[in-house]
């Protein structure tokens, strides 16, 4: 009888062990903690320990099942919320890409003048121009980053408060299942009987509602003119820009002139 009740208690201690995630809290512990404050009751009667701890077994792996659930559920709602705000600001980064190419390309333009002292004079004169319009760029990047910054800290704050409440949920689950443990090995309360279906305790996790804002901003972008088309392609620089600029009324004069600045620079 006493190799058959230690056979039960490993077995318990295993499916814990199994369960176990270093961010959760340890199924294992809970099951040392009653193997040590039953030992007496164990061995007072051994056969009521036994048939007490065979059904309070699956109640007390119920129970870390049910907060295992609540726990992962929790990182999924983070996970995606996550995932949607960086999908947000997509729109964002290709704008801000896009800008910047297009001031760059003005400045590639300069090599392409007939002589040297032409292609000086622009770099002279559309420097400073194009360095202001990065200058905004870097400004708006950083509002935005800000932005989807903040929104990110707020879904990692409802996400610690979301596994808080199933941690503080499965301790009042299993403390009640401990009490009625402890009164089964007591003789207070008879053994329940084992039903072929148990249904899952059903607990609600907390929902916090965020309000999220993305911060949109509108970069200025040079008037862009056209330039002589070159026969070499160049596939790569060109998938970079390609996406954002269908959207635009100017599109397909804009994409020929930064291919024809692609060209000239491969």
């Amino acid at each position: 009888m006493q190799s058959h009740l230690i056979a039960i208690l490993l077995a318990t201690v295993a499916i814990g062990s199994c369960l176990a995630n270093p961010s959760l809290i340890s199924g294992p512990s809970r099951m040392l903690e009653i193997m040590s404050a039953t030992s007496e009751m164990q061995r007072n009667n051994p056969q009521l320990a036994s048939a007490c701890f065979a059904y309070y077994n699956d109640v007390f792996k119920s129970d870390y099942d049910v907060y295992e659930r609540e726990y992962n559920q929790c990182l999924d709602r983070f996970n995606g919320g996550r995932d949607e705000v960086l999908r947000r600001y997509n729109p964002v980064v290709w704008d801000l890409s896009n800008s910047t190419f297009d001031s760059c390309a003005y400045l590639l333009d300069c090599d392409n003048l007939t002589n040297s002292q032409d292609s000086l004079n622009c770099y002279a004169n559309e420097g400073p121009k194009r360095s202001k319009e990065l200058t905004t760029v870097s400004a708006n990047a950083s509002t935005s980053f800000g932005s989807l910054t903040q929104e990110v800290e707020q879904l990692s704050f409802t996400r610690e408060l979301c596994c808080n409440s199933s941690a503080r949920n499965y301790e009042v689950r299993s403390g009640e299942s401990y009490d009625s443990f402890q009164s089964c090995l007591a003789g207070q309360t008879p053994v329940p009987q084992i039903t072929t279906t148990t249904p899952a305790p059903i607990t609600t996790t907390p929902n916090t509602t965020t309000t999220s804002t993305t911060t949109t901003n509108t970069t200025s972008k040079p008037t862009t003119t056209p330039s002589t088309t070159s026969s070499t392609t160049s596939g790569t620089i060109a998938s970079h820009v390609g996406d954002d600029e269908s959207n635009s009324g100017h599109s397909k004069h804009r994409w020929g002139n930064k291919l024809n600045n692609i060209f000239k620079h491969v």
